[in-house]
């Protein structure tokens, strides 16, 4: 009898000392299994022109926003502690330092090297740069003049050379932006004011922060639909600035890879899982289609690359494949870029 409850006291010891050691450990993290969905089929619209950003939600397959492209020219993040400011690289925009803090100086576009964000999503190639420095008592702004160079219009035409410095009011922590034609005409300043659940506030150099700000949470969209500029190479392997029409990802929050070697058909949750994908923000981008015809006469049409499947890790988490099957509409129309994917 003393026998059996010492077995009985040994055995509770050993059910606590268990106990203890198993509630170091962390929770495995659930893992919820889902069925595969079906295959289903969306058409973007960007219109013939591109004029069109198009942000899209992959779990429901709808569109969260559009805007016109050339609605905005630049963003400031509103990451804490941060004030990146980024390009809106869907108009062509291109930025030059001028080393100098006199606004008041009439500049001109000549003897300077223009540089442009870089289509990957690299902070450390954003054109504008860091712009301010941190010390004891606060961030603190180097108020350096930039040029800009606005790129293209809605018609595609020359949208002209502005002069701005961005600073950060010590006071309040605001970021202005003090804009004006390169000859000191028109200056006006414009305030940016961060907004909560927003990675992104953007800026019109016309007409400042709008209201409603074009760019969703983070939280919100996967793909954007979009002009955007990157570098392509010369035949001598010279690189050059060109704006192309495609797909960026949301690289917060969003990852994804192309497959050109697995049939769409084949692909599954196993392979998706097996691949390694990139946070890159061009990763999606344009070369799904190939350009037929002549590019000098103008004469030219876009054909869709079907072997080229894209694996999608989306906001939230779930794995999808995707396919481009056409650039055009119903009517023959470029800028309506159609694919299907399907759930994982």
């Amino acid at each position: 009898m003393p026998f059996r409850k010492m077995r009985k006291r040994n055995s509770l010891g050993l059910l606590m000392v268990l106990g203890l050691l198993t509630s170091c450990f962390k929770e495995d993290e659930q893992v919820i299994p889902v069925s595969p969905g079906d295959v289903s089929e969306v058409v973007v619209e960007m219109m013939p022109d591109y004029s069109l950003q198009t942000y899209l939600k992959l779990s429901e397959g709808t569109v969260v926003s559009t805007n016109s492209k050339d609605s905005w020219d630049l963003g400031l993040t509103c990451a804490e502690d941060d004030y990146t400011l980024v390009l809106n690289t869907a108009r062509f925009i291109s930025i030059a330092h001028t080393g100098s803090d006199v606004f008041e100086v009439n500049y001109t576009t000549e003897g300077f090297e223009w540089t442009f964000d870089s289509s990957d999503g690299n902070p450390q190639l954003n054109a504008v740069g860091k712009w301010w420095e941190e010390t004891p008592d606060g961030p603190v702004s180097l108020n350096e003049v930039l040029l800009v160079d606005r790129g293209l219009n809605a018609e595609g035409l020359p949208a002209g050379y502005l002069k701005i410095q961005p600073s950060i009011d010590p006071a309040t922590g605001k970021v202005h932006v003090r804009i004006a034609k390169l000859n000191g005409a028109d200056e006006r300043t414009f305030e940016f004011t961060r907004q909560e659940g927003l990675e992104l506030v953007v800026m019109s150099f016309d007409t400042g922060q709008p209201e409603t700000q074009p760019v969703p949470p983070a939280e919100s969209w996967d793909l954007l639909f979009t002009q955007y500029t990157t570098m392509l190479f010369t035949d001598e392997g010279e690189e050059y600035p060109y704006l192309v029409t495609g797909v960026l990802i949301n690289d917060t929050l969003v990852s994804a890879v192309m497959d050109s070697l697995t049939p769409f058909e084949q692909i599954d949750r196993e392979v998706a899982e097996s691949r390694v994908l990139s946070t890159r923000q061009d990763v999606i981008g344009y070369e799904w289609k190939r350009l037929k015809g002549d590019v000098t006469s103008g004469d030219v049409t876009y054909e869709v690359i079907p072997e080229m499947v894209y694996i999608i890790k989306n906001t939230d988490g779930f794995y999808f494949k995707l396919r481009f099957v056409d650039f055009y509409d119903n009517q023959g129309r470029k800028g309506y870029p159609k694919f299907e994917y399907q759930r994982l």
